[in-house]
C-alpha cells in the first residue's frame, strides 16, 4: 500500500475502527465464555446439592457414583464407612454443612458438599468434578469463535467502502482547488451538493474563501494597473522635458521651464508614493501612537493654513467648530485626514466649503460640505476605492490628483474606530461627516 494511502483518513479511520470491532468482539467472546461458564458452575452446584440433601434423607438408596456424583458416608470422628473416591481427592477434608466447597489436586479442581445423614450422626459427603461447558454451549461460543474474524473482514471492507464513497466530494474539492491553484482562475468553484450536510457546507466555505481570494486578486491587478498608469504619465513628462533642455533648450529660461515641469511632475510621483506607503501602513493592521489633543484648535489651524488656497481659488469658507474638543488619537494622521477631506472640496466647490465640528453624546462629528456639482449615487461606494475619481474627465481636467485621499481617510477613520459616509445631491452639494468615538 502507498505511503499516500496510509495517511488518508480513510485509510485511518479504517484501521482505527477495525481494531475497535476485533476489541470488542473479542470482549464479547470473552464476556460470553465468563458467562457460560459461570451458569455452568452455578448449575452443577445447584444439582450437587438437591442431590446430596435427597439421598441424605434416604440414605437406603445410597449409591457410591450417581450421575456424575461420587458419594462417601462418613462417621462423626471421620471414618470411612462406605465411598467412592475421584482419583487424587483428598478424603480427610474437615466436614462443613454450608455451601459448596472446592479443592485442587494436581490441577484438577473438585467441588464438595456435605450434610448430615437423617436421624444419624453420619456425614455424606458429594463430590464431583467442576463442571465443563456442555456441548451446545461450546458449539455457540465455537462458531461465534469462527464467525469473529468474517465479521469483521465483512466490516472492515463494507466500512472502507462506505467511508471512501463518503470521501469522494473530499476528494473533488482537493482536485478542484489544486486545478485552481495550477491556473491561478479564481473563477471557478467547488461544487455544492443540494443535501444540507458538513461536506456541503465546507464546499460552500471554499467557496466564499475562493471568492475572498478572486476579490483580492483582481483587487490587486487593478491596483498594479492603476499605479502603473498614475506614474507613466509624470515619467514620461520628465523624460520628455529632461530631452528638450538637453537637446534643444537654447538658453536659461527654456531649461528653467523643463526644469519646473520636472520639478512638478516629481512633486506628483513624491506624493503619489508617500500616500502609497501611508495607506500600506494603516491597512498592515499595526497599533498607532495615540494621545489627548486639541481636535477644535487642530482643525482651525488647517483651515487658517488653506485660507491663502481658498482665497486665490475665489471660495469662500464657512465654519462652525465647538471649542476645546478634546480627543484620544493620532494627532498627525488626523491632520492628513482633514487635509485630504478639504482637498477634495477644493476640487470640485463652485463657490464656497463648510465645515462643522461638535460633539454628540459620546462622539465628536466632523462635516466637511461643497457645492460642487455632486456624485451620483452610483459612484458614492466607489469613491472610497484606491484610484478612482468620480466623473473622471472634469476631474482630471480640474486637478492633478491621483485619487488616494479619500481612500486614506476612510483608512484613517477606521484606524480610530470611526465611521466615514457621504450624501451628495446632484448639481449642489456634497457632505462627507466623520464620527470618532470619545476615548480616552
Amino acid at each position: 500500500m502507498s505511503f499516500r494511502k496510509k495517511n488518508s483518513i480513510v485509510f485511518k479511520v479504517t484501521l482505527w475502527y477495525s481494531v475497535f470491532i476485533l476489541v470488542l468482539l473479542s470482549l464479547l467472546v470473552g464476556g460470553a465464555y465468563l458467562v457460560a461458564t459461570n451458569l455452568a458452575d452455578a448449575k452443577g452446584q445447584a444439582k450437587l446439592q438437591e442431590d446430596t440433601l435427597e439421598l441424605a434423607q434416604d440414605i437406603k438408596e445410597y449409591e457410591s457414583f450417581d450421575d456424575g456424583i461420587y458419594y462417601a458416608l462418613y462417621t462423626k470422628d471421620g471414618t470411612v464407612l462406605r465411598s467412592s473416591f475421584p482419583r487424587n481427592f483428598k478424603q480427610n477434608l474437615p466436614f462443613s454443612q454450608e455451601n459448596v466447597k472446592q479443592v485442587t489436586v494436581k490441577g484438577v479442581t473438585y467441588q464438595y458438599f456435605d450434610v448430615r445423614v437423617k436421624d444419624s450422626s453420619d456425614w455424606l459427603r458429594a463430590i464431583r468434578l467442576r463442571p465443563k461447558l456442555d456441548h451446545e454451549m461450546l458449539f455457540f461460543l465455537g462458531s461465534l469463535a469462527l464467525a469473529a474474524p468474517l465479521l469483521v473482514v465483512a466490516v472492515v471492507f463494507g466500512g472502507y467502502r462506505i467511508l471512501k464513497r463518503a470521501f469522494i466530494p473530499v476528494e473533488q474539492m482537493s482536485q478542484t482547488a489544486l486545478a485552481i491553484t495550477k491556473s491561478h482562475d479564481y473563477t471557478e468553484r467547488i461544487p455544492v451538493t443540494q443535501k444540507e450536510n458538513e461536506l456541503s457546507r465546507l464546499a460552500q466555505t471554499f467557496n466564499k474563501m475562493l471568492a475572498s481570494i478572486e476579490r483580492s486578486f483582481e483587487r490587486e491587478k487593478q491596483f498594479n494597473h492603476d499605479v502603473s498608469h498614475e506614474l507613466r504619465t509624470p515619467i514620461a513628462v520628465i523624460l520628455a522635458e529632461s530631452e528638450y533642455a538637453k537637446d534643444y533648450a537654447t538658453h536659461l529660461d527654456e531649461a528653467k521651464d523643463s526644469a519646473q515641469t520636472i520639478n512638478r511632475q516629481a512633486k506628483n510621483m513624491k506624493e503619489l508614493l508617500e500616500q502609497l506607503l501611508e495607506l500600506t501602513r494603516l491597512e498592515a493592521g499595526q497599533p498607532i501612537p495615540c494621545a489627548t489633543f486639541d481636535l477644535s484648535e487642530m482643525l482651525a489651524q488647517q483651515l487658517a493654513d488653506q485660507q491663502k488656497i481658498l482665497i486665490k481659488k475665489g471660495l469662500i469658507l464657512k465654519q462652525e467648530l465647538e471649542p476645546e474638543v478634546l480627543y484620544y488619537g493620532n494627532e498627525l494622521l488626523c491632520q492628513r485626514l482633514v487635509a485630504n477631506l478639504l482637498s477634495n472640496a477644493c476640487k470640485f466647490a463652485q463657490k464656497e466649503i463648510s465645515v462643522t465640528l461638535k460633539k454628540q453624546a459620546q462622539n465628536v462629528i466632523l462635516t466637511v460640505t461643497d457645492d460642487g456639482h455632486g456624485i451620483k449615487e452610483t459612484e458614492l461606494d466607489k469613491i472610497w476605492d484606491k484610484f478612482y475619481q468620480s466623473d473622471q474627465a472634469r476631474s482630471k481636467a480640474q486637478n492633478n490628483g491621483v485619487g488616494l485621499g479619500l481612500a486614506l481617510v476612510k483608512d484613517i477613520v477606521l484606524k480610530h474606530q470611526g465611521q466615514v459616509k457621504v450624501t451628495s445631491t446632484l448639481g449642489k452639494k456634497t457632505t462627507f461627516t466623520i464620527t470618532l468615538p470619545l476615548r480616552h
